[in-house]
């Protein structure tokens, strides 16, 4: 069996939903930025939501080719991101280009990544708008049976907090990451596998491949 930590279904897997996603209620004009920084679609989908005077022309960088994708489906036109779809690699591989502008960072209300502590740090101009928070939900539990061995899938390290504060892990079950970060709420399980591709879609393939 193969279990979903999150929100997303696929054929072939067993969702376990844990938390919801909250928009905040904020107003920011982007007029008065150099550029915006994203680490999640979600905070595209809360600026969106929002009242606030959007410049379509301002230099985003998102996280990764997913949320740069979005950036440009919601009409962006000057969209980056870096090699590797990690909060630190955007930091470090644009640093240079953050030193000369003032920075718009719209983030979720609890981040792993220190992305703004290093930006910070480095001296970067950068504001700070909470964009959306992570709920918890607590589960039925007499609608979702664990089955043991099985394949979870987590697709950040918040969906590996949640899932461990109402269920546990066997030694014999296997689990797929999505990356390195959410990799570290793991580090002392054997059977852990990072996907190459920080990709949902290849989670799910991976452990499609893994499962029993």
């Amino acid at each position: 069996m193969i279990y979903f930590i999150g929100n997303e279904q696929f054929d072939g897997v067993k969702t376990i939903k844990l938390n919801e996603i909250y928009f905040c209620d904020f107003s920011v004009d982007l007029e008065r930025f150099d550029c915006l920084i994203i680490s999640s679609k979600n905070a595209l989908k809360s600026l969106m939501k929002s009242k606030s005077k959007i410049d379509f022309n301002i230099k985003v960088y998102a996280v990764g080719a997913k949320s740069a994708n979005f950036a440009k489906e919601c009409g962006f036109k000057n969209v980056k991101y870096p090699s590797k779809a990690y909060g630190k690699n955007l930091a470090y591989e644009f640093l240079a280009e953050f030193e000369s502008q003032k920075c718009i960072y719209l983030r979720a209300k609890k981040i792993n990544s220190g992305l703004n502590e290093y930006l910070l740090e480095e001296g970067i101009d950068l504001k700070q708008i909470i964009a959306y928070e992570n709920i918890i939900l607590s589960p039925k539990k007499d609608e979702i049976k664990i089955h043991h061995p099985s394949v979870f899938v987590f697709s950040a390290p918040s969906s590996v907090e949640q899932f461990l504060k109402f269920y546990s892990l066997k030694k014999e079950d296997k689990v797929v990451v999505i990356g390195e970060s959410t990799a570290s709420k793991l580090k002392d399980f054997a059977n852990l596998y990072i996907c190459k591709e920080q990709d949902l879609n290849s989670c799910i393939k991976l452990a499609k491949s893994l499962d029993f």
